[in-house]
């Protein structure tokens, strides 16, 4: 199952592999399928908070959440959660 995630304003290595791990974690339980998910996390043009694009097989949703950089992982993995078991 492909998945790709795209951070350019996290720049610390363990926490976008931990940022990858949860979100392909997340959609393996809800999508174990081969279908190709795309997440994009970028800082908010306000400056608080992040917006997360996620993009998959007939799909696509922008969210903005709130949360410091550390908690980024989990807060990523809710929303895809919570997202997928509603799509």
């Amino acid at each position: 199952m492909p998945v790709s995630v795209i951070c350019p304003h996290v720049s610390d290595a363990a926490l976008r592999s931990q940022l990858f791990q949860s979100v392909r974690d997340a959609i393996k339980r809800w999508r174990p399928g081969f279908e190709k998910w795309q997440l994009t996390l970028f800082r908010s043009q306000s400056g608080e908070g992040w917006d997360l694009a996620i993009s998959g097989p007939r799909f696509r949703k922008v969210l903005t959440l709130q949360g410091p950089l550390n908690d980024l992982p989990g807060l990523v993995s809710a929303y895809v959660d919570a997202v997928l078991a509603n799509a």
